[in-house]
């Protein structure tokens, strides 16, 4: 115990140590907030742009050509329409679907049956191993098809009509058939909120036709893409691949791209926590007599930091890198000139 029983009696021994864990947490902690940050930054790079989030994701100049993450519930200013049946939806998008009544073969137990029913597809009953009083008629006169909003905001943001085209989620519609245009009700009849061919709606014929819709009305959106001049579009990585998607909720970042790098939180306060941590730590280590040299040891803690921050953003942010160089130098000339002219003021 003799050999160390006057190693923490030094008051200025003890300063020293005090100084010196200061001064290495200061520097732990801003390198593990550089690390964190640029690995986000490789990420952005990665995608091929910053990416707005959050409040920062709305419309304006500084939205414009950059990656937007936009949350929200959908809104439609135009309904979508089918022109052709004369019907329309206050919805970013409407589904027709068409089916036929066909002949359909179907094995069990080594036998083949023949039934019909309604299929959204032709069946050829050519291929059948007895096609003869079970033809169909091939393909439809008519075809599905799916119609969307011109106008569909998200977050004030307007979605391009590829990004549009992508919203999923349809759900069943009934819409209003009491005014069709007058060729189709000629041929058609509406029936349960569908349009038949069939003159007898409970039994219908082979090539009869029905025809249904659906709609896409979601709660929430959210649309990860490229703004140019607050309309949403397509966006693609460095790599030419296409990275934009809508998906259907209130998602974050993390959500939609889960192996996307966020950033640290509290980044600038961790940033200033370091410098305050290295600040006293040197102010410490300092002799005595220049211990209340705020300023002198502002300028020397400034050039680890500096230069550690600038090591982890070598070869991913150039400008930052040579910036927190450039700080580092002055920051050591004005330490050797507080140094020199202790009785300076400033």
């Amino acid at each position: 115990m003799s050999r160390f029983s006057g190693l923490f009696d030094d008051p200025s021994r003890n300063a020293r140590l005090l100084g010196a864990l200061l001064l290495l947490l200061g520097l732990v902690l801003l390198g593990f907030t550089e690390h964190s940050d640029r690995l986000r930054a490789m990420g952005e790079d990665a995608l091929g742009g910053f990416v707005l989030t959050g409040s920062a994701a709305t419309p304006g100049p500084d939205a414009n050509g950059k990656l937007v993450l936009a949350v929200g519930a959908p809104a439609v200013k135009s309904p979508a329409r089918d022109e052709q049946f004369g019907v329309a939806v206050d919805a970013p998008a409407l589904l027709r679907k068409v089916e036929m009544f066909q002949w359909t073969e179907t094995h069990f137990g080594g036998q083949r049956n023949y039934e019909m029913d309604w299929f959204d597809h032709p069946i050829d009953s050519s291929t059948f191993n007895n096609p003869a009083g079970h033809a169909n008629p091939g393909a439809f006169p008519i075809g599905a098809a799916r119609f969307d909003s011109p106008d569909v905001t998200v977050a004030g943001f307007k979605l391009g009509a590829a990004l549009v085209a992508m919203i999923p989620g349809p759900e069943p519609f009934t819409p209003n058939l009491s005014h069709l245009p007058p060729n189709m009700a000629a041929t058609f009849q509406a029936h349960d909120g569908t349009l038949l061919t069939s003159a007898n709606p409970a039994h219908p014929q082979v090539g009869d036709l029905r025809v249904s819709w659906l709609r896409i009305v979601p709660a929430e959106l959210t649309v990860f893409a490229r703004d140019r001049d607050g309309t949403l579009v397509q966006a693609h990585d460095p790599a030419g691949d296409q990275i934009a998607q809508v998906l259907l909720g209130r998602l974050s970042l993390t959500d939609v791209l889960t192996d996307a790098p966020q950033p640290p939180h509290f980044k600038w306060a961790r940033r200033v926590l370091a410098v305050l941590l290295a600040w006293a730590g040197v102010a410490l280590l300092l002799p005595p007599t220049r211990r209340r040299d705020r300023a002198l040891a502002l300028a020397i803690a400034a050039v680890p930091l500096a230069l550690l921050a600038a090591a982890y953003w070598f070869d991913v942010r150039m400008l930052a890198c040579a910036v927190l160089v450039l700080i580092a130098v002055l920051a050591a000339l004005a330490a050797v000139w507080r140094w020199r002219n202790p009785g300076a003021g400033w």
